[in-house]
């Protein structure tokens, strides 16, 4: 297995297992020494995380092979642990042996090794997500099965350029924003639509407002997660929404009819405020571009 890309090594269970027995016997002796030794990493270790990250990675090796390509999230860490005590590692590697992996999410896969396979008449098959895509792209150059997206694409004929090229975008998103979608499915849609607000507000403005959520875990929808990035929050009864129409990502907000007439606005003085918040967007950016420059 290798290492979640540019996932803090808290949040990924077997780079985490893989740190803790490099160490064990030089670095630190006993579990609670090391993750004494892992407060300085953000997010923290927790000694539950180590625990379970330590027996994940004694599952057998046809088992972890499967995601190669979906990942071994903390999440996914604790059902394995759950499906290893319910049916054992020897019945759970049977059934690793005849799972295809490709295309699947990690649930996806845990479902099938916990047997609850949904079998669904005429059933389509969702393509491969923009993450596992991007992860499997790379994975190819560094076997050396092609050197670029034209020799891909030509390789594999169920790939597009085009699709391709979203989802290698996507997953060079800040690993910040990556966190927040842990347990949820990034779409192409959604994946455009995050990268364009990585555009809009920068990187490094991205990366600090999805951490600022990661410090205060819970549970959140995708459209909250996406209006906190944006930080636009929901106020005296307006109930916002953000989708992507066409290459534009649109804004819309919703208030009860009762409430509508004193919101009641001429389109000038609606495309007044939003010049007003795109200047401010604009501003901002620019002040930061302008401090990094001073840095160097």
């Amino acid at each position: 297995m290798t290492a979640l890309a540019g996932t803090p090594i808290s949040r990924d269970p077997l780079a985490l297992a893989e740190l803790y027995q490099a160490g064990l016997g030089t670095s630190w002796k006993t579990r609670r020494q090391a993750v004494a030794a892992f407060a300085r990493f953000t997010p923290k270790v927790a000694a539950g995380a180590l625990s379970r990250a330590i027996t994940v990675s004694k599952l057998p090796t046809p088992i972890l092979a499967l995601f190669e390509t979906a990942g071994v999230w903390p999440e996914t860490a604790r059902h394995l642990i759950r499906l290893s005590r319910k049916h054992g590692p020897d019945v759970l590697c049977q059934r690793a042996m005849a799972i295809d992996p490709l295309g699947l999410s990690w649930s996806e896969i845990v479902d099938r090794l916990d047997d609850r396979q949904v079998r669904r008449p005429q059933r389509i098959v969702s393509p491969i997500s923009p993450l596992a895509l991007a992860t499997e792209y790379k994975r190819g150059i560094e076997e050396g099965r092609w050197t670029s997206m034209v020799t891909a694409v030509a390789a594999c004929p169920t790939w597009d350029r085009t699709s391709l090229s979203k989802a290698i975008a996507i997953s060079k998103l800040p690993s910040e924003v990556l966190q927040l979608f842990e347990l949820k499915r990034i779409t192409y849609d959604l994946g455009a639509t995050l990268v364009k607000i990585r555009n809009a507000i920068g990187e490094r403005e991205m990366a600090a407002r999805a951490n600022k959520m990661l410090s205060a875990p819970r549970r959140r929808t995708i459209d909250e997660i996406v209006a906190n990035l944006l930080q636009v929050r929901p106020e005296q009864g307006v109930e916002l929404a953000v989708r992507r129409d066409h290459g534009a990502m649109v804004l819309e907000f919703k208030v009860k009819l009762d409430e509508a007439e004193e919101l009641l606005a001429g389109a000038s003085e609606i495309a007044a405020l939003v010049q007003v918040a795109v200047m401010n967007v604009r501003f901002k950016r620019n002040v930061g571009t302008v401090s990094v420059r001073r840095q160097r």
